[in-house]
């Protein structure tokens, strides 16, 4: 991807680029496809997903608790890819996907306690409201 009219590298990665092309002959100091650095790496693309030294195995947990696993085809995924652990593991019991007005909810409330006999499917999301109000 071009960098933006105008782009400049801040003093810092200047100088780390340069330390990291220190030593190779003018033909490689350019961000060229052959060179090896980081710098040149994460600018073509090569530091994604699995190859990031960031990688954690492609879980998060969202602000509110729930772990979303990253799975980008799947139909409930989110602009970034990510599904909610709680309906993979209710599509795996029910042995379907969810259907879109169906609801995974944790029998004992704890939000990232995902095994199977603590994951209960509600039909709507009235019925899941409906639930916590008579608790």
């Amino acid at each position: 991807m071009p960098r933006p009219k105008g782009f400049k590298h801040s003093e810092k990665t200047k100088r780390k680029i340069r330390e990291a092309h220190k030593g190779k002959p003018l033909s490689e100091r350019n961000h060229k496809s052959n060179c090896v650095c980081y710098f040149c790496k994460s600018k073509r693309g090569e530091l994604k997903g699995k190859n990031s030294p960031n990688w954690k195995g492609g879980q998060t947990k969202d602000n509110k608790g729930y772990v979303r696993v990253l799975m980008p085809k799947h139909p409930r995924a989110d602009s970034k890819g990510y599904v909610a652990r709680a309906c993979l593991i209710a599509e795996k019991t029910l042995g379907r996907y969810l259907y879109p007005e169906e609801i995974a909810h944790h029998k004992n409330e704890i939000r990232d306690d995902d095994r199977p006999e603590n994951i209960e499917v509600k039909e709507s999301r009235s019925a899941h409201t409906k639930y916590h109000r008579n608790l």
